[in-house]
C-alpha cells in the first residue's frame, strides 16, 4: 500500500564509502554518535576526578555532558556536585544537585538514594555534621537490604563529629533508632569511665537493644577497644616547666590533668612530674622521664623544646603540648596544643556552609594578632577563600576609623565625592556606602577591642556583615557596662569546657576569671584522656573523641586537631551560634 502523504520522510545520507544510509527513529545515526561522545567525555571526567583535577572535571561536564539529554546526564550532575565541593564551591555543588533532582530519572528510588548520598558527602566535606547525620539516617530507612553497611559507618563518623550542643538537639527529636546511636556515642564521651567500663556499658546496651544495627555490627571504635585488652597506661610522665614565666601555665595544665585523673573511678596510673627547669636542657629532662619507663610522656610545652625533642630518639610515646610551624611525622611523637589553626578552619567551614567565601582581615597591631592574621591568610588561600582586604590598625579612635574605611572601601567613596566637588566646584551631598562583595570580617583582637569595632562597621552601613574571631577574643566575660549591641553579630570559637552546656571539669573553679587558664586546664584534662586512648587513634585514624577542648581527631603527621564550638553573645550572655543567624542565604546553597 502507498504510504500516507503525512508520514515522515526518510532522509538518505551517504557514509564515507559513498553508500546510502538511512536515518530514522529506528536508526538514529547522529544521536548514537552523540551518545558515544557523551559517554567518552563522562569517562574522561571520571578519570580526571580520580586524579584530583576537579576543575577539568567541571569544564568537561559543562561543555559536553550536563546539557545534552543522555542516559548518563543524571550521573554527570552528581559527579559535578562532588567535584565542585572539592573546589570549595558550595553554591555550585548544590546547584548541580538541584539540577539532578529535576531530571525524570531522579524519581527512581535508587537515584533518590544516590542524590542523598551525594548531598551527605557534600555536607561532610564542608563540616556540616548535623545535616550529614539527618540525611544518613534517612538513607538507613531507604537503602535496600545488604547495602547499608557503608552508610552505617559514615553515619557513626558523623555522629562522632557532633558537638555536645548538636547532639543534645538531636536527642530532642526523640527518634528511637537515632537515640541508640547517640547513646553509644555518649558512652565514649563519658570521661569518668575507664575503657573497660565503656566496653562493659556498651555490652549491656547491646543486650538491651538487640534489634539496633549497632548491636549486631558494633562501630570500629568498640571492636578495636575490645581487641586491645589493656589499653590504659600504667605509668605517665608529665614533663613541664614548673618555674619562671610558664610556671603558672604548667600548673593549670597539671590541675586539669589531675581533675580527669581523679574523675576516673577505676584503678589509676602512676604519675611522675618532671620539672624541665631542673635540668640543663630538654634532652636531660627527657632522659629522666625515660628512666621511669613510662607508657607515655606528656610534654614539653615550649616550642623550642618541642623542636629539640622532634630530633631525638623516642623509645616511649610523647604527646608534646605544642607544635612546630612545619611538623614532620616522627615515630612516637604526637602534638596536641591550643593553636588557632583548628579554630580558623572551623570558622571557614562554618561560613562556607552558606556559601560565604569573601573575607576581609582586621587585626590589632600586637605581635600575636599579626601572626594569627598570617595564619588566617594561609588557611584562606588553601580553602579558596578570597581575601578582599587585610588591615591592621593602631588602637586609637583615628586608627580604628581609618582601618574600617579602607576595609569597607568607604575611603574610596569619600575620594570620589571630593573629586566630583573639585570638578564641579559645588558641594555634593552623598552617603558613603560600604562594599557589597564582602561576606564576613575575620577579626583578631580582644573583646574590649571588638566592642569598639562592631559599632564602627554598623555606622558605615555594613551591619549585616558578621565578624568572625578565634577564642582569643573571649579572654574574659563581658563587663557589666558593655552595651550588648556592641558585641552582637560577633561569632567566635570556644572550647567545649567553657560553653554553657559543659559537663566536664566540674571539680575545677568555673568562676576562674582568666579564660586562658581555663583553656590550659582543659588542655591538661584532654592530655590525660589522649594518654589513655592514643593507641586507639594509632590503630583507627578515623577515631573521634568528644573532649574538653572539642571533638579531637588525628592527622597523618600525628597532630591532634580539635573541632571547637561556635559561639556568640546575646544580651551579654554566651550562646551557641548557627550559620542561619548570620549569613544571608545565597542562591544555590541549602539550609
Amino acid at each position: 500500500m502507498d504510504q500516507p502523504q503525512n508520514t515522515a520522510q526518510i532522509s538518505e545520507k551517504t557514509d564515507s564509502q559513498g553508500k546510502n544510509t538511512q536515518e530514522s527513529v529506528y536508526h538514529p545515526l547522529e544521536k548514537r554518535t552523540l551518545s558515544q561522545e557523551t559517554e567518552a567525555t563522562y569517562q574522561l571526567a571520571l578519570t580526571l576526578y580520580e586524579q584530583g583535577d576537579y576543575q577539568q572535571v567541571i569544564d568537561k561536564l559543562e561543555n559536553n555532558v550536563l546539557y545534552s539529554s543522555s542516559p548518563i546526564q543524571f550521573k554527570a550532575y552528581l559527579l559535578a556536585a562532588h567535584a565542585a565541593s572539592y573546589l570549595d564551591k558550595t553554591n555550585e555543588s548544590f546547584h548541580y544537585l538541584k539540577e539532578a533532582e529535576l531530571l525524570s530519572t531522579a524519581r527512581h528510588p535508587d537515584n533518590q538514594n544516590a542524590i542523598k548520598e551525594t548531598r551527605a558527602t557534600v555536607f561532610e566535606h564542608f563540616g556540616n555534621w548535623p545535616e550529614a547525620v539527618t540525611i544518613r539516617m534517612d538513607l538507613t530507612y531507604n537503602l535496600p537490604l545488604g547495602q547499608g553497611e557503608e552508610n552505617q559507618a559514615k553515619l557513626w563518623l558523623a555522629i562522632q563529629n557532633l558537638t555536645q550542643n548538636e547532639e543534645d538537639e538531636f536527642y530532642q527529636q526523640n527518634r528511637p533508632l537515632l537515640n541508640g546511636w547517640l547513646t553509644i556515642s555518649d558512652i565514649l564521651r563519658d570521661q569518668s569511665l575507664s575503657i573497660e567500663q565503656q566496653l562493659a556499658t556498651f555490652e549491656k546496651w547491646q543486650q538491651e537493644n538487640p534489634d539496633h544495627p549497632a548491636a549486631s555490627s558494633p562501630p570500629q571504635d568498640y571492636q578495636i577497644m575490645a581487641s586491645l585488652g589493656e589499653m590504659a597506661p600504667q605509668k605517665i610522665a608529665l614533663m613541664l616547666p614548673m618555674n619562671g614565666n610558664l610556671g603558672r601555665a604548667s600548673q593549670a595544665i597539671i590541675d586539669g590533668f589531675f581533675a580527669n585523673f581523679y574523675n576516673q573511678k577505676e584503678a589509676r596510673p602512676q604519675v611522675f612530674i618532671i620539672n624541665i627547669d631542673d635540668y640543663d636542657n630538654v634532652k636531660n629532662a627527657l632522659d629522666a622521664a625515660n628512666e621511669k619507663q613510662p607508657d607515655i610522656i606528656i610534654g614539653p610545652l615550649q616550642k623550642n623544646n618541642v623542636a629539640q625533642v622532634s630530633r631525638l630518639n623516642l623509645p616511649y610515646p610523647v604527646i608534646a603540648l605544642n607544635q612546630l610551624d612545619i611538623n614532620q611525622h616522627q615515630k612516637n611523637l604526637f602534638h596536641f596544643s591550643l593553636n588557632a589553626e583548628d579554630e580558623i578552619q572551623e570558622l571557614i567551614n562554618f561560613a562556607k556552609q552558606k556559601g560565604a567565601t569573601n573575607a576581609a582581615i582586621l587585626s590589632t597591631q600586637d605581635t600575636w594578632a599579626l601572626k594569627q592574621s598570617d595564619e588566617f591568610r594561609a588557611a584562606a588561600e588553601k580553602e579558596n577563600v578570597n581575601i578582599t582586604s587585610n588591615q591592621s590598625y593602631a588602637n586609637t579612635p583615628r586608627g580604628r576609623q581609618d582601618a574600617i574605611q579602607k576595609l569597607l572601601l568607604v575611603d574610596e567613596s569619600y575620594a570620589r565625592k571630593k573629586l566630583i566637588e573639585q570638578w564641579t566646584r559645588t558641594k555634593v551631598e552623598s552617603i558613603a556606602r560600604s562594599r557589597e562583595d564582602l561576606d564576613y570580617v575575620y577579626y583578631i583582637g580582644k573583646l574590649n577591642d571588638a566592642k569598639q569595632i562592631r559599632p564602627l562597621i554598623d555606622f558605615y552601613f555594613a551591619e549585616k556583615i558578621p565578624m568572625l574571631a578565634s577564642s582569643t577574643l573571649n579572654d574574659s566575660a563581658p563587663e557589666k557596662s558593655t552595651n550588648p549591641s556592641d558585641i552582637e553579630r560577633i561569632i567566635f570559637t570556644e572550647i567545649s569546657a567553657l560553653t554553657p552546656k559543659s559537663r566536664s571539669l566540674e571539680v575545677l573553679d568555673k568562676k576562674q576569671s582568666s579564660n586562658i587558664l581555663r583553656r590550659l586546664q582543659a588542655l591538661g584534662a584532654d592530655a590525660y584522656l589522649l594518654a589513655n586512648k592514643h593507641q586507639l587513634f594509632t590503630l583507627l585514624p578515623s577515631t573521634r573523641v568528644s573532649a574538653n577542648t572539642g571533638i579531637i581527631t588525628i592527622d597523618d603527621k600525628g597532630i591532634f586537631h580539635k573541632r571547637p564550638e561556635i559561639m556568640t553573645y546575646r544580651k551579654g550572655n554566651l550562646v551557641y551560634a548557627t550559620s542561619n543567624q548570620f549569613f544571608q542565604q545565597k542562591e544555590g546553597s541549602e539550609e
